[in-house]
């Protein structure tokens, strides 16, 4: 009986140990899948923002000149202000038209007859909202998140959050492609 009751309690140690160690298999996997979670949600927020910033423009002619503006301004183009799911604040970077220099990685283009370049939405050093603007904003062309991590996944090329850009031109160029034509004669047969 006595040597019953010690095989118990080995077998019950070895069974946490591997418990243990289990858990500390998926707990890495655990954390992975939530940051890939919150950058679908820093991707979809971001369209949205981007979507009711284009709402904006078509109905008033203008961009909006804060985030706010669009949720206030009735009839809204933006059904609610998001936070930033990778910060968690309402604090966003601000796409604007106002200052001077392109967003990183993009030239504009030189118009024809060798005129100065058309000014470039660049990224406003300034906080969305829920802080006071330490500058005046201008219009807001776009967003973009203020955490300078590094993504798991890249986003137009791009794998840093603060880097990811969220426009009307972002919006035109994840347009769904159409499909590709059939094979002509000859091809795949």
């Amino acid at each position: 009986m006595r040597g019953a009751r010690g095989y118990t309690l080995v077998a019950l140690v070895m069974g946490m140990t591997i418990m243990a160690i289990l858990i500390a298999a998926v707990l890495p996997l655990a954390s992975t899948e939530a940051q890939r979670d919150k950058e679908d949600e820093l991707i979809f927020r971001g369209f949205q923002y981007a979507e009711g910033i284009r709402g904006f423009r078509r109905r008033y002619g203008r961009y909006p000149n804060t985030l706010k503006e669009m949720f206030e301004t009735r009839p809204r183009t933006l059904r609610k202000l998001w936070k930033d799911p990778i910060t968690n604040s309402l604090n966003w970077g601000l796409v604007s038209l106002t200052t001077g220099a392109p967003l990183p990685g993009t030239t504009s283009p030189r118009p024809p007859g060798g005129a100065s370049p058309t000014p470039v939405p660049t990224a406003a050093p300034t906080p969305g909202f829920g802080a006071p603007p330490t500058a005046a904003t201008g219009p807001v062309t776009g967003v973009y998140s203020l955490s300078k991590k590094k993504a798991f996944r890249l986003f137009n090329g791009r794998d840093v959050y603060s880097e990811w850009r969220f426009t009307e031109q972002t919006l035109m160029n994840q347009a769904p492609q159409p499909p590709a034509a059939p094979p002509g004669p000859g091809i795949g047969r």
